[in-house]
């Protein structure tokens, strides 16, 4: 079956963000991004900046824009406040309905987990993911081994072990390192 692709000129940039607009979407320029990338570009392509398109179809750019300017202080605060609202504050969770906050974090403090450090709290107690060694993720694929688990490819055991999968990225830079780590990369030639 043949792709159609959508034709874009200035006026059905514009078209479509009115259209957005009247069923109350997002039209802050990350929400753009990551859900209607090719309106993202043909924005910025016909209008120079997401910003002018927004301005062009007549909508208030402030008023759109959510943008937060954040601060090491300003970052702590918000942590706390989720923290004292009963909000999980694991990254995942953390990524799904704060992710502004998420990437500044990141920025300011380098990682989720220092952010959360510097407000006081004790990552250890919040985040959800198993903390693994090298031992232990040899351990496990070879009980799953014996379970008689697919770990031919990593497809499979991504969708159901996804933290031991990521474990084993992180410590072992492949999963087919550590399957050679677990003596059983002759699973992977065939």
């Amino acid at each position: 079956m043949k792709r159609s692709y959508k034709r874009w000129s200035k006026e059905e940039v514009l078209r479509v963000i009115g259209e957005l607009s009247g069923k109350g979407k997002q039209l802050n320029s990350g929400h753009i991004a990551r859900n209607y990338p090719a309106l993202a570009y043909a924005g910025r392509k016909y209008c120079g900046s997401w910003e002018s398109a927004i301005k062009a179809a007549g909508l208030d750019y402030e008023a759109i824009r959510r943008k937060c300017f954040w601060s090491r202080r300003k970052i702590v605060a918000r942590i706390r406040e989720l923290e004292a609202a009963g909000e999980p504050l694991y990254v995942s969770a953390a990524e799904v309905k704060h992710g502004g906050l998420v990437g500044a974090a990141a920025v300011y403090f380098g990682s989720w987990r220092q952010a959360i450090n510097a407000a006081g709290l004790d990552y250890t107690k919040i985040k959800r993911q198993k903390e693994w060694s090298k031992g232990e993720i040899v351990v496990e694929i070879k009980r799953m081994r014996r379970e008689g688990v697919e770990l031919r490819t990593t497809i499979p055991v991504r969708k159901k072990y996804r933290t031991l999968h990521a474990a084993a990225i992180r410590y072992f830079g492949s999963w087919a390192a550590a399957m050679k780590a677990a003596k059983l990369e002759r699973l992977l030639k065939h």
